[in-house]
């Protein structure tokens, strides 16, 4: 083969290589291209909480699928709060200051598609609870037993969680209603928290009083009718008591010593007393300097 020739072949491998170079070059930027222009955007998001209280901020994620999305509308469902209620922000923060139901959405685009998420009912915001609670001694049972009763006063139809605290230190999770034995005579701070979620709570403290208390009543019919058959004295059960019974002269015709006091009418020896006015004397070993006295009407 002459020079000529040979050169020719050179000639058409170079040729071949550069053509095909450029054909890789523009396939590339023709893919890079179809890419920005038909790139699909799959928008989402999420909120760092869903349960807010009144007043309280949101953090906003944006969670859209897409190399390309250059521009981001929220929509936070507030409109009738006469706020601010979007954003062009990629991860927003929004404020929710009236309590309902909210929709967000999010718009995620670029210069050629755009794609909506929309979650509805998604944000709930509450009010903060306010809390309050009663209680009783419940005086028939053993010991110093309480009996408490919580509420929300602002309660709304969502759930609550309730906590108590009996002893300043710690909190036990349980429901509206709750008895609790205190060890002692004294007084004790007691703790209710209503727990709305998400930080959205109130607590409230009241002092208990709690007392050797003794309730006896002034007329009593020992008739067998099932109605105020005894003389019941009411105590909480936790110390013992003397109870002493008098007639209108002065003579002991009853005595009892016991944690639950009554009397049914009749002598210690069981013997049925007549109608008429009686006295009483409570005094008690257990609590020092106790005493309690008064009158007893016996009918039939």
């Amino acid at each position: 083969m002459n020079k000529s020739g040979s050169r020719l072949i050179i000639f058409y491998i170079f040729a071949y290589i550069f053509m095909n170079k450029c054909i890789i070059i523009l396939l590339l930027c023709y893919l890079t291209a179809a890419n920005l222009l038909f790139a699909q955007i799959a928008a989402d998001f999420k909120a760092d909480t869903t349960v807010i209280c009144e007043g309280y901020s949101l953090h906003f994620t944006d969670q859209s699928i897409s190399d390309t999305i250059t521009n981001w509308l929220w929509n936070f469902g507030d409109t009738a709060s006469h706020e601010l209620d979007t954003s062009i922000l990629q991860n927003p923060v929004h404020a929710y200051n009236t309590e309902g139901v909210y929709t967000v959405s999010l718009t995620a685009s670029n210069f050629n598609y755009s794609n909506k998420k929309e979650k509805l009912n998604y944000i709930l915001v509450r009010k903060l609870p306010d809390a309050i609670f009663t209680f009783t001694d419940t005086m028939f049972l053993p010991s110093y037993i309480f009996c408490f009763h919580g509420t929300v006063l602002n309660r709304d139809d969502s759930s609550y969680k309730y906590y108590w605290s009996f002893n300043q230190t710690s909190y036990q999770q349980g429901d509206t209603i709750a008895i609790n034995t205190f060890p002692a005579a004294g007084n004790y701070v007691v703790s209710f928290m209503a727990d709305a979620g998400a930080g959205c709570k109130d607590t409230v403290y009241n002092t208990v009083q709690v007392n050797d208390v003794l309730e006896a009543p002034n007329i009593f019919s020992p008739n067998n009718d099932g109605i105020n058959d005894v003389f019941i004295v009411k105590s909480n059960g936790a110390n013992e008591f003397e109870l002493y019974v008098f007639n209108r002269w002065g003579a002991t015709v009853y005595l009892e010593t016991a944690r639950r006091l009554q009397w049914d009418g009749r002598t210690s020896a069981g013997i049925k007393l007549p109608c008429g006015t009686y006295f009483y004397y409570i005094t008690s070993p257990d609590i020092k300097e106790y005493k309690k006295a008064g009158v007893i009407l016996l009918v039939k």
